[in-house]
């Protein structure tokens, strides 16, 4: 069984577009570990992507905050706007009622028995799901030692990794959306369950798009464009 493995999408549907058609040919099943949302605006066209009977997926901080702006009939506010931009406020008001259906039914975390193996996902950490922070130089892997699964998967830091811990796999694929590490290159994994090997992959995505958009509705958010081109 082959799964594949994405997280932090972050409304780049360019990035979405080029990895996923592909990933849903080869893959039996594909996981996502969050945020669908938040930094670049086109969610609906991220949305209009998925195919939700093969995605499993989760919410993360991201998609949290648009969805208690919409349970709260109101914007993410001048905090949000003045660390992330504009983008997830935009999105609201664009979004379909199927695509919130779609937010609304992304659980915080999720555990589920896949080909005989028991995965955990969780977009941040086990001990905090929306906002912990697991990066590659983490240096506490015995926290995981009580996590009940056998694959742990992690998203949030945008940063790729993976690591063998006891009788344990902990993967995160990195980010489809806004790769840190590398600029433009959509990261993600594909996990061969019965071997438990992990192939993290990049494909390079144009970034024009984003760029335009960011230059027009925030163009005090230097990050968000140097987060893309950056080498």
């Amino acid at each position: 069984m082959r799964i594949g493995i994405i997280a932090d999408i972050h409304g780049n549907s360019p990035a979405l577009k080029l990895i996923l058609p592909s990933l849903l040919d080869e893959a039996d099943l594909i996981m996502f570990l969050g945020d669908l949302c938040g930094y670049y605006p086109f969610v609906e066209e991220c949305v209009s992507l998925w195919n939700t009977e093969r995605i499993i997926g989760i919410r993360g901080n991201h998609d949290e905050v648009l969805l208690g702006c919409i349970e709260n009939q109101k914007e993410p506010g001048e905090e949000y706007e003045a660390k992330y931009g504009s983008a997830l406020a935009r999105s609201l008001r664009n979004l379909s009622e199927p695509s919130i259906s779609l937010l609304q039914s992304l659980p915080i975390s999720k555990t589920l028995i896949a080909n005989g193996v028991k995965f955990a996902l969780y977009h941040g950490s086990p001990w905090d799901p929306l906002d912990g922070r697991v990066y590659p130089d983490y240096g506490a892997w015995d926290r995981f030692n009580e996590v009940p699964a056998d694959i742990i998967l992690l998203g949030h830091t945008h940063y790729p990794f993976v690591k063998y811990h006891l009788d344990k796999l902990i993967v995160n694929p990195g980010s489809v959306g806004q790769p840190r590490d590398r600029a433009s290159m959509a990261s993600f994994a594909v996990l061969d369950v019965t071997m438990r090997m992990v192939e993290h992959r990049r494909v390079h995505f144009d970034a024009k798009r984003l760029i335009e958009d960011v230059r027009k509705h925030d163009p005090d958010k230097a990050y968000l464009v140097e987060v893309l081109t950056r080498g």
